[in-house]
């Protein structure tokens, strides 16, 4: 039986040994992963690390006994030359199969086409939907300034004939979803971006139409290094034999909805008349809230705002990232306080450990935010974000000229910043991309909720 083995050249180690159908490889017992910080790729999630290329080697290393620790890196480039000189055993972001890459590197695992599409909205009236590129003339596309979809609409533009309004906005105003989320609202009628983020982008954003290409199919994979055939092999009989629990995960990302639960539109208290208040009583779990609140000194009423915000008091309710519970509890954040996650389906179990996260957070930022009023604020934007992000705005806050103990105006308006790469890349920042508009608007979501049963018991 053949052996094939990490080479030790330039940091590399052996240490697990695995049988790949009689063809025996060394491994690494820790793989260094070198990984994209991005929405799709790797990003931190009420602090669980997540994101389609993150589950995706994890699963690999699960595959395989092996333990493995993320290195973030700025640019493919970047890794590319980590792997040559032995920094890290794996890129697992998707690495464009082009020439130049191949010479530096096996592309191995994962297999993933893409393309550049347009972004439109399906319910325009009439005739307005964009079927065909020749259907551009004549109508205003925005993209992001020196951007690779603006040379490509430059170029496309050019292909066609001319007659395409090209509206460019600078790079460090908008990102991608800022963008999807304009065409969504109605504000612009048509963008451009990778069609791997738009996709992510309809299960925020349901009635998107993506289906106008705009570019020819780029493919992508992970890579490891030239000496590095081993892990290249295993990388291919673990993708090739769990396809299934890829297309699990692609799901997770792409398709199931990420939809919010409370909407605020017409002033964010549509859902809560439905509410009867009847003898002063906001939910069935009200004496929950109410004997948590009595040991914690925290009003039950805001206990009780976040769980509507969170589940609209589902205590069996789970979303797309595992969070569990009526109030919403991750995995990881049970267990943290000694409780399996499926206890978190149990109502008082769940609000105990939601009490217990808040009074952490409280102590955390009781000396950084002196005013308790202000505080509130940060508290339940950690709860909903890990506060590791929150603490990346305040760092942002204070190098850009807001105030870092000001939530609304300040903080706020550096947590939405940590969307776009210009900042979720500054030195500054330690955990990276966030999503950080939903947090803001659960802020506010729960405050409302909170004002409203205070005005009604």
């Amino acid at each position: 039986m053949a052996l094939i083995s990490v080479s030790c050249q330039n940091g590399r180690k052996k240490g697990h040994q695995v049988d790949l159908d009689g063809m025996y490889v060394e491994l690494p017992d820790t793989l260094r992963v070198g990984m994209l910080n991005s929405p799709t790729t790797y990003f931190d999630y009420r602090g669980t690390p997540m994101g389609y290329d993150y589950e995706l080697i994890d699963r690999f290393s699960k595959y395989y006994g092996l333990q493995f620790k993320v290195v973030v890196g700025g640019t493919i480039s970047e890794m590319i030359q980590w792997l040559d000189e032995g920094k890290i055993d794996i890129l697992a972001s998707p690495v464009p199969v082009t020439s130049e890459f191949q010479e530096r590197a096996i592309l191995c695992g994962p297999r993933n086409v893409s393309n550049q599409v347009l972004v439109q909205k399906t319910d325009v009236a009439g005739d307005s939907l964009v079927r065909n590129v020749t259907d551009l003339v004549g109508r205003e596309v925005t993209v992001q300034n020196d951007s690779k979809y603006f040379y490509r609409m430059q170029n496309l533009n050019e292909e066609i004939g001319g007659g395409i309004r090209i509206k460019p906005l600078a790079k460090d105003t908008v990102s991608d979803d800022d963008l999807l989320n304009m065409v969504w609202k109605g504000e612009i009628p048509l963008t451009v971006v990778d069609s791997d983020v738009a996709e992510a982008a309809l299960s925020y954003y349901p009635g998107l139409d993506i289906s106008v290409k705009v570019s020819l199919d780029q493919y992508s994979r992970w890579a490891v290094a030239p000496d590095a055939l081993g892990v290249a092999k295993a990388l291919d009989k673990w993708f090739a034999d769990e396809t299934e629990d890829e297309k699990e995960v692609f799901k997770k990302y792409y398709h199931l909805s990420k939809l919010e639960i409370f909407d605020t539109s017409n002033g964010g208290f549509e859902d809560l008349k439905t509410l009867t208040f009847a003898n002063g009583q906001i939910s069935p779990y009200d004496q929950i809230f109410k004997a948590a609140g009595k040991k914690s000194g925290l009003d039950w009423r805001l206990i009780a705002a976040i769980a509507y915000v969170e589940s609209h008091f589902d205590t069996d309710v789970k979303s797309w990232a595992g969070a569990l519970g009526i109030m919403q509890v991750m995995p990881r954040t049970a267990e943290s306080h000694g409780y399996a996650p499926q206890e978190m389906l149990n109502p008082v179990k769940c609000v105990d450990v939601a009490v217990k996260t808040l009074e952490d957070l409280n102590s955390m930022f009781e000396k950084r935010v002196p005013d308790i009023a202000e505080r509130e604020n940060f508290i339940l934007a950690s709860y909903n974000s890990g506060p590791g992000h929150i603490l990346d705005a305040m760092a942002l806050a204070d190098k850009y000229g807001l105030k870092s103990y000001k939530w609304d105006d300040n903080v706020e308006v550096a947590a939405i910043m940590k969307s776009k790469p210009a900042y979720y890349r500054d030195p500054v920042v330690r955990n990276g991309y966030f999503r950080g508009k939903e947090t803001v608007s659960f802020v506010h979501k729960v405050q409302s909720a909170y004002t409203y049963f205070k005005d009604r018991t």
